[in-house]
């Protein structure tokens, strides 16, 4: 008399998700760069614009009035910059989306002066581009401050101090969390350093300041605000650092006898463009990457290309596709452990194949017994196996720790008989259930 073991299993339920899996946030776009250039040959700066090799150049500033200190918009749509009407220094903005028909030249607004007569440069834009910093010059009479960072509306209106020192101040930007504010001051006896002020307390802290009349000058925010961009002639001449937004880990990134000034980050962090030249009157617009390599000149023109601002692309092309949430169980036939020899001690072992797919970032596969009667052990009709399966039930038998498809399932279950366990006539199984889960979908 032979006895007949048949194991049957049930795929148990698998959790139900309805909605399909988030697509990952896309990475900002490197766009444009916009720079101050004297291409026009009209012995005026203009503000033009090329990608970020060199190529595509566009000039989007017709009336050259030694404009200059273009800042992109957080959104890459518009450009602000210092423009000259009637011998003052104003503010003006390019609009890129607007163009006219005719001549294919951006729109270009002028934001009304200061009612008081003071002039407005260093125009940089909020990160949520609801209002404009400026440097703010020539006060009224009796004003004691010298030069001084100040805000106001796209429209020239709401004009308010931000920050007012004794000191010249230069180049003022918010952190991308608008938290502080970063800006070049003046040091005597003729030198700048590298201030910021934190907006909540009004407290200013000196990030860098080489000894000596060594000009610190024009920081810049990195688009994760965690390092900050500047450069510094305490070699003797201008080289491009970088450091942390606390001041520490100072890195000198240029090394040479070159005139390097005026960086600016890429939108995706990984690469700052900046000026290069003989002298200050000489200079070509570079990029690099954050450790100084892969140094490529953009521009060639005589005289200055100079004050580099990246912008994102305001229209990136995106291709991709949903992936729907799937967390999918197969199992093959039942599996079977053979005869159990009555007087034999002997382990035995049954294997259940399957495949498993999954999108979830994590995954889980357990087997459990739902019966009632004799958990965890083999039954035939009343009578159940001395000895538990192994392993021990319910168990977790398999750990995803990313997406799979078709991953092929080999699950092996053991029986032990001792020589001494009653067997009886006939087929002794138990239906399993097997689980997929997730908390990581």
């Amino acid at each position: 008399m032979t006895v007949a073991y048949r194991a049957g299993f049930l795929v148990g339920s698998t959790i139900a998700l309805a909605c399909a899996a988030p697509s990952a946030a896309a990475e900002p776009v490197n766009g444009r760069i916009a720079f101050s250039s004297f291409e026009s040959g009209a012995g005026a700066g203009d503000i033009w614009t090329m990608n970020p090799d060199g190529g595509g150049r566009e000039r989007a500033v017709f009336d050259p009035l030694d404009d200059a200190q273009a800042d992109w918009a957080p959104d890459g749509t518009r450009i602000v910059y210092r423009s000259r009407r009637n011998n003052q220094f104003e503010v003006s903005i390019i609009d890129v989306r607007v163009r006219d028909a005719a001549t294919g030249r951006p729109r270009i607004i002028d934001v009304p002066r200061d009612p008081l007569g003071t002039q407005s440069s260093l125009p940089a834009w909020y990160p949520d581009m609801s209002r404009l910093l400026y440097r703010r010059t020539n006060p009224p009479p009796g004003t004691t401050t010298q030069s001084d960072i100040w805000t106001m509306m796209l429209d020239g209106s709401d004009r308010r101090e931000l920050v007012v020192a004794p000191e010249h101040q230069w180049y003022p930007s918010f952190s991308p969390d608008m938290t502080k504010v970063l800006f070049s001051s003046t040091t005597p006896p003729g030198g700048r350093n590298i201030q910021v002020m934190d907006v909540a307390s009004k407290a200013i802290t000196t990030l860098f300041d080489h000894p000596g009349p060594s000009t610190d000058s024009a920081p810049t925010w990195s688009p994760d605000g965690r390092q900050i961009a500047f450069e510094s002639d305490r070699d003797g001449d201008p080289e491009i650092f970088v450091m942390n937004a606390d001041g520490s880990g100072v890195r000198q990134i240029t090394h040479n006898t070159l005139w390097d000034e005026g960086p600016a980050w890429a939108p995706d962090g990984t690469k700052l463009a900046f000026s290069r030249g003989p002298n200050n009157l000489d200079l070509d617009i570079h990029t690099m990457n954050l450790d100084g390599t892969d140094v490529r000149r953009l521009t060639t023109n005589p005289g200055r290309d100079e004050s580099p601002d990246w912008g994102v692309n305001p229209n990136p092309a995106v291709v991709g596709g949903t992936v729907p949430a799937t967390l999918s169980l197969t199992l093959g036939p039942s599996a079977s452990f053979g005869v159990f020899q009555p007087g034999i001690a002997r382990d035995y072992t049954a294997t259940v194949a399957g495949t498993v797919t999954s999108t979830a970032g994590s995954a889980t596969l357990t087997v459990s017994d739902p019966s009632t009667f004799a958990p965890g052990r083999l039954v035939n009709g009343t009578f159940a196996l001395g000895q538990a399966l192994r392993p021990t039930l319910p168990a977790n038998v398999r750990q995803y720790t990313g997406p799979v498809t078709g991953d092929p399932l080999g699950v092996t279950f053991t029986q032990p008989i001792a020589a001494t366990d009653a067997l009886r006539t006939g087929t002794y199984a138990k239906t399993l259930t097997f689980t997929l889960s997730t908390t990581d979908p």
